[in-house]
């Protein structure tokens, strides 16, 4: 016997296929990730993926869905096509993240950061333009496997900030987009994996910074080292180094910034670092709810039609 949360669940998935916002197919193919996260469907032996109207390579004929740190919250449509050419419909349900606001203070040093010069200004205005060029990433096949390797050989723990709102001494506001890693001073950092250098400079902002195109959509983005040891239009390999670490631009101690963007979409890089298994999943999902309706059929009797035994 179904529990009234199944069946509630159940009745509303049929109310969206009857009004025709929700193909049947589609209908127990669902994943929920929240904003800036990573869904995942397994098991199709995938060839191409499907969402936002784009349509990419697989990684491992396994489909990923990345999503914005500020995406729409609610039902997005999503596909799979198999290697036989068979095209699978499912949805991905985006929640609100909740991310937090802090409060930061730059020391003196860093004065330049809050009231920028002219001069600074329409630096940042022209490195920001550039930049924006390549976030997209290239079609290509992916030249990556999941999980990335680690950019650093001893990736401290980071702090809970992807996604923070951060306020500098209560006047500029900045959507932290990646992670920060306490690496210290002059540890070399390592590509993420196989890619093409697009961008490789000093930034206003970010101080050094590299930028690496990996194949399908992913791009990662390593700020304020100390050096840089690749330039736009170099190949590398997983592992091999790019810089070392520092604490160029606006930082107030050596650390790296990593960053990912996929299919253009600003993702929490820490998820791409550990097992992919890890991220919510159409098949999990799918299992797991047929776990639950098993489960509660074990325990309860099953409805029937059948008269009750009268008492003896």
């Amino acid at each position: 016997m179904r529990t009234r949360a199944t069946t509630a669940a159940l009745a509303v998935l049929g109310l969206l296929v009857t009004a025709g916002l929700l193909p049947a197919q589609a209908a127990s193919n669902l994943v929920t990730a929240p904003q800036g996260g990573v869904a995942r469907w397994a098991g199709l032996d995938a060839a191409e993926c499907g969402i936002y109207g784009k349509r990419y390579a697989a990684v491992g004929e396994v489909c990923y869905f990345p999503v914005d740190i500020r995406a729409r919250l609610g039902r997005h449509e999503i596909a799979v096509w198999d290697k036989a050419g068979k095209q699978h419909l499912g949805a991905l349900v985006v929640e609100d993240a909740k991310f937090a606001d802090v409060d930061m203070e730059l020391p003196p040093a860093l004065d330049r950061y809050m009231e920028l010069s002219a001069e600074d200004q329409a630096r940042a205005v022209r490195e920001t333009a550039e930049v924006r060029k390549i976030l997209g990433g290239t079609p290509d096949a992916p030249r990556f496997t999941l999980p990335l390797k680690d950019p650093a050989a001893k990736l401290p723990r980071s702090e809970d900030d992807f996604g923070s709102l951060r306020t500098f001494n209560h006047k500029r506001k900045s959507l932290h987009s990646g992670r920060d890693y306490p690496v210290g001073n002059g540890n070399k950092v390592v590509a993420v994996a196989d890619g093409t250098v697009v961008l490789a400079a000093d930034h206003f902002f970010t101080g050094n910074a590299v930028y690496i195109d990996h194949g399908g959509g992913l791009v990662s983005m390593n700020f304020h080292l100390g050096s840089i040891a690749v330039k736009a239009g170099d190949e590398v390999k997983r592992g091999q180094a790019i810089g070392k670490i520092g604490a160029t631009g606006r930082a107030t101690g050596p650390h790296l910034h990593l960053g990912l963007r996929w299919l253009g979409k600003r993702i929490d890089p820490a998820l791409l670092l550990a097992a992919p298994t890890k991220l919510p999943s159409v098949s999990d999902s799918k299992q797991a709810a047929e776990a639950k309706i098993r489960e509660a059929e074990s325990k309860e009797p099953n409805e029937t039609d059948a008269p009750l035994d009268e008492e003896g």
